[in-house]
């Protein structure tokens, strides 16, 4: 084989080598995936509770600091006895349940009557993923 020939042969095993290579994007890593699901508004006086699953498939977690919605003034994030809460966290890999005993969402202030087959969407705000909207019937 001469020099020439070795040198192209050489030249194309690092081109098509070379062409090889992926970088992971984080999702392929596992990155924060969630998905709501179960949403569904319970009516309580002038006001209403949001109950849903939080399904997390990624590796990684994230944490939700706010809560709004269209057809309340006041949006809160709150524990099963009603206190405030300024953060959730939703660890990876798993399902966090918003339900009467644990953390889920008080609305109040509604800005219209809400009736029972009513269609909602609260938008968490995610420290990682930004909004996410919750989709929750009115019972």
């Amino acid at each position: 084989m001469t020099a020439r020939a070795l040198a192209a042969l050489t030249l194309a095993v690092a081109l098509a080598t070379g062409a090889c290579v992926r970088y992971p994007t984080v999702t392929d890593a596992g990155g924060t995936m969630l998905r709501p699901d179960k949403g569904r508004l319970v009516r309580q006086g002038d006001g209403a509770a949001v109950y849903f699953d939080l399904k997390s498939s990624g590796k990684y977690g994230d944490v939700i600091t706010a809560v709004h919605t269209p057809v309340a003034r006041q949006a809160q994030l709150v524990d099963g006895r009603g206190a405030p809460l300024p953060r959730v966290a939703v660890p990876g890999a798993s399902v966090t349940s918003f339900t009467e005993s644990g953390p889920h969402v008080v609305l109040s202030e509604l800005t219209r009557t809400l009736t029972t087959g009513d269609t909602i969407i609260v938008t968490l705000v995610l420290e990682k993923m930004g909004g996410l909207g919750v989709i929750a019937t009115v019972e």
